[in-house]
């Protein structure tokens, strides 16, 4: 009996031994590696505290770090690291790992060209590693160590393969809480000039999984220049499935300034951008990854060196799925809110995006990559054809290379609002300045192979406005069509132009332009119509020395009609990848040309100069009160918008002055003047094959002959199907359209108020009865 409890005393002893021996050894380890550690890794190192719990088997460690080489500065470290084990599952077969936690951790990386703050650490490792591999190789045959790497090969590259059970030696594993919170990382760059700082780094996952379960990983941190970011992973250890979900909010781009510097020339750049996408495929074939989600840029501006600006309000791409391995790529919707940017021609041929493009420090001449280029092209040395044979046969059979996948593009929608760009041309002797605003693009089923459909439209100063209509492909940009139409351009900000190539200044007029382009394989066919009223210049700049010797105002008097208007055609065709190919310069010569040809000609068209509006400067207009108009036409004309802008000019001298502009037509003979239309426009549509319209097409429909059979023969078959009372309803929408433009254009004149000017149509009674001419009619009273 005393023989067992002596056992019991004695087990007893041995086991508060192991314990204390436990308790103890952590202090002593703690303490040597704290006094060895610059003979360990070359660093000073700081332990708070080492403790291991041997009932819990929880080991802790308190306040660790490495110092940089000054032996103050900390390099990495952390406040808490603490890991729970539980050894009795090893009985059952199982790695059990209940808990590893780590709080406060910090690093700080530092990046000197190819140097790190952490390379002489590496050094000495690779110094030790190298005596140690020079001593087992004096004992090991070459043969085995070759065979050894060999196999180590053989296993890095089935490693991602490897069956999880296998991995882990038919043990079962269970890891659990894994917790790191509270971490900052800071990454520097001292030759570019970075630094990016992650605040409140933190991963948590519940449980890592060896079997076929999804194991979940969670990861925040925060920017410290700004923007947090959210990384949501599941991955199956068993089938190398993963989905990534990853969410960042307000990342500023500031951060990668510095590494700008190597690619643009620029002051400035600021912005944010905002991602949310989910990536879902297999480890074992990343580029078969489908990607979806959405992707925002948000105030974006470069500032250049010039301290103008470049940028936008908003992008915002929707991605409905993108996948690298297929080539297949759909995206829901582009949206483009609130650009803006300038163009600016230099003297010496250079612009600022030539400028911007060539970052600080990049050399100027090309000759260099010239020479590459040839040097390349000279390698490729000619076949000698008496060796060909036998090279062939000596030469070893490749394996062809596949067939790259045809490129699949979907963009859904495409919607660009609220943009403006300005141009300004220094190269000309009096600069050139120009803003184009309200630039609003939108298309949708936009894809590379199929044709399809972009429109455009702008607003120019005092009322212009441009309308681009493009169908064409993206895979073939050498094919498509193209409408221009321009309505309302002021030609005065065009003056410096026409200082430098006439020597006359422009103080006056407005234009209208339409273009339509047919391009196949790069040959143009354009056909363009020229339309300018109440166009003036000033006196001819002495000592302007002007590419063109033309008497512009003789010119432009006589080519003007009695109703100071000026109306041409201008073809222009070509192959636009002839050097020699320039569209401005063809248009402009023609123009230059017909002032030359009409101010030479011995016969003078002299009409009256039109005067409606010169008179507007008090109550009384006179017989000049009055627009004639087209009632047939849903759109105004450049000399009917240029007299409304020049009678509301007596808004600017009298602000009691109050204008009623009121459209009149007599609805009788209109209707059955639009009647004729109507039947000449269907006819023209099913003989041409045409559902839309331009005003070129609107011009063929008014020239078709009345007489003409098959005309006639439409006109017999239709007639009857025309509805008066419809016919008088698309009058009356086609006159409001009319006042909707009119009052548009009058507003943004100077002087003109929501108050002081009105347009409207008058009453039916008056219609019925109107007698005279369509028009405009001028209203004066005080407000």
């Amino acid at each position: 009996m005393k023989k067992r409890y002596i056992a019991l005393i004695v087990l007893a002893v041995l086991i508060v031994l192991v314990i204390a021996a436990l308790k103890i050894a952590p202090g002593i380890a703690k303490d040597y590696v704290v006094e060895h550690s610059e003979e360990l890794i070359g660093r000073k190192m700081k332990i708070a505290d080492v403790d291991f719990n041997p009932f819990t088997f929880t080991v802790t460690v308190d306040d660790f770090a490495i110092f940089e080489q000054d032996g103050a500065t900390p390099f990495v470290g952390f406040e808490k690291f603490r890991v729970n084990v539980n050894p009795t599952r090893l009985l059952s077969k199982e790695i059990n790992v209940s808990e590893i936690y780590l709080k406060g951790l910090y690093t700080q990386v530092v990046q000197d060209g190819d140097r790190f703050n952490f390379s002489d650490i590496l050094d000495k490792f690779a110094a030790s590693e190298q005596d140690s591999v020079a001593t087992d190789s004096a004992a090991t045959p070459s043969a085995t160590a070759d065979a050894t790497a060999d196999s180590a090969a053989g296993d890095s590259i089935k490693a991602i393969n490897i069956d999880p059970v296998e991995m882990t030696g038919g043990f079962d594993v269970a890891i659990q809480n894994i917790v790191l919170e509270k971490g900052n990382i800071i990454y520097q760059d001292r030759k570019v000039g970075s630094k990016i700082h992650l605040q409140d780094f933190s991963v948590d996952i519940p449980a890592v999984y060896f079997n076929n379960k999804d194991t979940d990983i969670g990861v925040n941190l925060k920017f410290a220049d700004g923007g947090d970011l959210t990384v949501k992973v599941l991955f199956n250890m068993k089938t190398q499935d993963f989905n990534v979900a990853v969410a960042l909010k307000q990342f500023e781009l500031a951060c990668g300034k510095p590494y700008l510097k190597d690619f643009i020339n620029y002051k400035d750049f600021s912005g944010s951008l905002d991602v949310n996408l989910n990536v879902a495929g297999n480890v074992n074939d990343v580029l078969s990854s489908n990607v979806a989600g959405t992707v925002g840029l948000n105030n974006i501006v470069l500032t250049e060196t010039s301290e103008k600006t470049i940028g936008v309000n908003s992008v915002q791409v929707g991605i409905k799925k993108a996948n690298l391995n297929e080539m297949d790529f759909v995206v829901d919707s582009v949206v483009v809110d609130g650009a803006f940017a300038h163009l600016d021609l230099l003297k010496g041929g250079k612009t600022n995006i030539d400028i911007l493009l060539n970052p600080k420090g990049a050399a100027e001449d090309t000759s260099a990559v010239d020479s590459a280029l040839a040097a390349a092209v000279v390698t490729e040395a000619p076949v000698d054809s008496s060796k060909s044979d036998s090279a062939v046969a000596a030469a070893p059979e490749t394996a062809k290379a596949a067939p790259a996948k045809p490129l699949k593009f979907v963009l859904n929608r495409l919607q660009v609002k609220n943009t403006s760009v300005s141009a300004n041309d220094l190269t000309i002797k009096t600069p050139f300045n120009y803003k184009v605003s309200g630039i609003s693009v939108s298309g949708s089923n936009i894809n590379f192979d199929t044709p399809c459909t972009v429109n455009v439209n702008a607003n120019f100063p005092e009322g212009g406005t441009v309308s681009v209509k493009y169908k064409g492909a993206l895979s073939d940009l050498s094919t498509m069509d193209a409408y221009v139409s321009i309505k309302n351009l002021a030609l005065k900000h065009f003056s410096p132009y026409s200082l430098h190539y006439t020597g006359y200044p422009i103080i006056s007029g407005t234009m209208a332009f339409a273009s339509d382009n047919k391009i196949n394989k790069f040959n143009l066919d354009s056909k363009n119509t020229i339309d300018i009223y109440n166009i003036d210049v000033g006196d001819k700049v002495e000592g302007s020395d002007p590419e063109f010797t033309v008497p512009m105002k003789v010119g432009l008097y006589i080519l003007k009609d009695k109703d100071d208007k000026i109306q041409f055609d201008v073809p222009v065709q070509g192959n636009m990848q002839d050097p020699e190919f320039s569209y401005l310069k063809i248009v402009w010569k023609t123009v230059m040309n017909l002032l030359i040809k009409v101010a030479l000609s011995p016969l003078k068209i002299v009409g009256n100069v039109a005067a409606s509006g010169a008179s507007a400067i008090g109550f009384d207009l006179g017989k000049n009160d009055e627009i004639v108009i087209d009632p047939l036409n849903n759109h105004m004309e450049s000399e009917q918008y240029a007299k409304a802008i020049k009678m509301v000019s007596a808004l600017a001298k009298d602000p009691k002055l109050k204008m009623n502009f009121v459209q009149s037509f007599n609805m009788k003979k209109t209707v059955e003047a639009y009647k004729t239309r109507k039947l000449k426009t269907e006819f023209y549509k099913s003989t041409q094959g045409k559902t839309a319209l331009n005003e070129l097409d609107e011009k063929a429909i008014i020239a078709i002959d009345d007489k003409d059979e098959a005309y006639t023969a439409y006109v017999a078959a239709n007639a009857a199907n025309l509805d008066r009372k419809a016919l008088e309803k698309e009058l009356l929408d086609m006159a409001a359209k009319r006042n909707t433009e009119l009052l548009k254009t009058l507003q943004q004149q100077s002087g003109v108020t929501k108050k002081n000017v009105t347009v409207t149509t008058a009453p039916r009674s008056q219609l019925v009865n109107h007698k005279g001419k369509a028009n405009f009619k001028v209203q004066i009273d005080v407000q």
